[in-house]
């Protein structure tokens, strides 16, 4: 299983699948040895390809990476939404966990997306923690098929599938600016910023570590990379900051990222 590309509890995922040919995560049709590069006994079709990398330096780092050919065909994506629990209500989605998401759509990965926020409790007046099926405002633009979830927010960055099926990345600012630019497209899930554009790095060097997630293009959009970081396990996994984050995309063949957590 992806246990590592599927570890907490949030209210969206971008589960990847393959047309009328499923992988489930956590179940293989066919098994095959275990080895570094495919966890458990999942096979993986040819134009993924999944890599667990240990390090020690700069710091102890266990690093997942997925690496997805955007061109292979019978490949697609399918941004699957937590339950909307108010209706018209202030709330967009309930968190659920990645693994639950997945399953919809029997996807062979998935991996969290999307800033946002708890929203307050009326019964007790406070912000409850991180729980499955607590209620949560997104931030930055969020779409599934025809519903727009969240709209798009100056200062996040969103990927995003348009009408002729490239990927892109970057900052939708306002629903104008969709009309504007005339953008159309199949999905869209946001993140935080920005963390790499042309090859370049757009953010500062930082000694704030943590866990994080990120996705990344490369140049000519054929290569779409999903990043995990562990962090906070002092000795096994101890996190990066966004620079490193950047940086490690750049390693495994992107131009441009986001920072999705």
């Amino acid at each position: 299983m992806l246990r590592k590309l599927m570890h907490r509890g949030f209210p969206w995922v971008m589960a990847l699948a393959l047309a009328h040919v499923h992988f489930c995560i956590g179940f293989a049709q066919e098994k095959t040895p275990k080895s570094e590069k495919t966890p458990g006994n999942l096979r993986l079709p040819e134009c993924v390809a999944y890599e667990h990398v240990v390090r020690q330096e700069p710091r102890p780092l266990h690093i997942h990476v997925l690496k997805i050919d955007t061109q292979a065909p019978g490949l697609s994506f399918a941004v699957v939404p937590g339950d909307d629990p108010d209706g018209d209500g202030p709330a967009e989605v309930a968190l659920a966990h990645p693994k639950d998401l997945a399953k919809k759509v029997d996807a062979i990965a998935a991996i969290n997306t999307a800033a946002w926020a708890m929203l307050t409790d009326p019964k007790t007046n406070k912000k409850p923690g991180y729980i499955v099926g607590g209620a949560a405002d997104i931030s930055g633009w969020v779409a599934h098929a025809d519903r727009l979830v969240s709209p798009p927010q100056a200062g996040y960055w969103s990927v995003w599938m348009d009408a002729s099926n490239r990927l892109r990345l970057g900052m939708i600012t306002s629903k104008d600016e969709l009309v504007e630019k005339g953008i159309q497209a199949k999905w869209a899930v946001s993140g935080f910023r920005g963390i790499l554009q042309d090859g370049q790095v757009l953010v500062e060097a930082s000694q704030v570590r943590h866990p994080r997630t990120a996705v990344g293009l490369s140049k000519d959009g054929n290569l779409f990379v999903w990043l995990v970081v562990d962090g906070r396990q002092q000795g096994y996994s101890e996190g990066v900051s966004e620079e490193e984050l950047a940086k490690l995309l750049i390693e495994s063949g992107c131009s441009d990222g986001i920072n999705l957590d």
